[in-house]
């Protein structure tokens, strides 16, 4: 545990909150900030600041209980649809954010997709440079 993280203070009992769900490996914890009711985060219990630190079977397991989490989202609260949405770069901690959204502009706001929209495309040489670069660092490393 990192004394100085949100998450592992959530999970040891440091700070309070309200959790979903537990078992061994993660915790489903429901956020004070939410997109909508229904999002939760589902977080590692061991301090971990990125996803390819995880080993596959800790990450599989993070990844079948967002499954599981989107599905009991979906039953719960009948959304239009359930997103998955990761970031790390506020808090360096291992989380998926399971979040019911019920229209497009509930996590992207109109001015960002304005923006996005007035950019040019990526040309079709832009696109398969970048995925002949990705092609090959994954056909050499996976």
């Amino acid at each position: 545990m990192h004394s100085d993280c949100l998450f592992c203070r959530l999970i040891q009992g440091g700070l309070p909150s309200h959790q979903a769900y537990e078992d061994a490996v993660v915790a489903v914890i429901l956020p004070r900030q939410s997109v909508n009711p229904g999002h939760a985060m589902v977080v590692t219990k061991i301090h971990m600041e990125n996803f390819y630190d995880a080993d596959d079977d800790l990450y599989t397991h993070l990844m079948l209980v967002v499954k599981r989490t989107a599905l009991a989202i979906k039953a719960v609260f009948a959304p239009l649809q359930v997103v998955i949405e990761t970031s790390g770069i506020g808090n360096r901690h291992v989380h998926v954010h399971v979040i019911p959204v019920h229209g497009f502009y509930d996590l992207v706001p109109k001015e960002v997709m304005e923006k996005q929209d007035a950019q040019p495309p990526a040309s079709d040489e832009q696109l398969a440079s970048v995925a002949q670069d990705l092609r090959r660092y994954l056909t050499t490393h996976v």
